[in-house]
Order: C-alpha cells, then structure tokens, then sequence
C-alpha cells in the first residue's frame, strides 16, 4: 500500500511504497534442567551458587536465565557504597536477636521473626565470602569492618555485582547461564496445574525461542 508522508498539503504530495515486511520464523530451542532459576540479579545469583553447591554431588543441572547481562543485572548493576546489614558476631558487636529486636521495632511488629534471624544468622558467612571473592572492603586501623550506623559497614562496590555474577557463574557453569533471554511465561505441569515445569522466553537480540523444562523453578 502507500502511506503519505505528513499531512496531505498543497506542499506535501509524496508517497511512499512500502513492500511487505517478511516475519523470520524463529527458531526453537529446548532446555531441560533439574532447576531453573529465573532472573540473574543477587537473588539469583545466590540461589545459583547455593543450588549448584547441593547439585554437584547428585548430577544434578542448574540453569540460570536473565534478560539483559547477569554481570550488570538487578538493583546491585551499577554497584554500592554500603553492605547495609553485617552483624559483626566475630567481634563481639551484635547477635542476630539484636537485628530481630531491630527489625520488629523498625516495622511495628509485623515481620516474620524466624526469618528475620535466619538472616541475621548468615549474613556475616556471605559477606565473608565476598570478600574472599574479590570486594574490597574498607576497615578500619584495627582491621575490623568500617561502620556506617550500627548495621552498615563500607565497601568499594562498583564491581560488587560482576564479582557476584562470576561465582555464579563458575558454580553452574558457563554453558547453563542464558543471556539477554526475556521470560514471558511460566509453563504448569501437566499433571498438577498448580506447579510450574518451566519457563518460555524469547532472545531479545536473535529471532529465538527458548521453552525451558524443569522439575523446580
């Protein structure tokens, strides 16, 4: 058909033919896993390096998907000045019932202490860990983690996600981490309508389809 460029004027009297645009039929590819993990911010980061630790001794594969770069993914990308809860416990400085009395103060009691504590109860492992990866942490002459406030202690944090993104990396292993793939679906078992099986997502930068099957998500 044509389609006139601006309004039909005296002045304005082109047209412009234009042939049918031809829809490339994308192509398909199938991924089975024993887990899926949907998203490649911290959370995902972490539930890969967790996953992949239990999986290793069982055989088990773990597939993680982002939809842009997992080294620059999530609310951490741009990196951070600040780890915003350690409680210091091989110092001497808190205990996690500390951060639970915090914690319901801070939200009037409506907060779900158990987990509260399981938090508190990990975060100095993690942030440890982190260190040992690679995060510059500044301390003090002392040598213990400098202090912003009583939870925050200081970092150098521009490469805190692509520090992160590589552990995880390394732990499920390169060929299990899809890029720049945008999920669009989740995919229920057949069996029980109530359980996901999977994921559908397309590339966003090639004509391709991905139909991710899992037996958890």
């Amino acid at each position: 058909g044509e389609v006139s460029r601006g309004p039909p004027t005296a002045d304005n009297r082109e047209t412009l033919a234009l042939e049918p645009l031809g829809m490339v039929e994308p192509e398909t590819e199938v991924v089975e896993c024993d887990v899926l993990i949907l998203g490649g911010g911290m959370a995902g980061c972490g539930a890969a390096y967790e996953a992949a630790y239990w999986a290793r001794t069982r055989g088990l594969r773990v597939v993680l998907v982002e939809k842009g770069a997992v080294e620059r993914s999530g609310a951490v990308a741009m990196g951070l000045s600040a780890i915003n809860c350690y409680m210091g416990m091989k110092w001497g400085e808190n205990q996690p019932e500390d951060f639970v009395r915090y914690v319901r103060q801070d939200l009037m009691g409506l907060c779900r202490e158990d987990l509260v504590y399981d938090i508190a109860r990990n975060v100095d492992s993690t942030v440890h860990m982190f260190e040992e990866w690679g995060l510059p942490i500044i301390k003090t002459p002392e040598g213990r983690y400098k202090r912003e406030g009583r939870w925050q202690i200081m970092i150098h944090g521009e490469s805190y996600k692509p520090i992160v993104a590589e552990a995880a990396k390394k732990a499920v292993g390169e060929g299990n981490i899809y890029e720049r793939i945008f999920v669009s679906h989740l995919l229920t078992d057949a069996r029980d309508p109530g359980r996901s099986a999977g994921a559908l997502g397309f590339s966003v930068r090639d004509p391709k389809v991905y139909v991710f099957k899992a037996k958890a998500v």
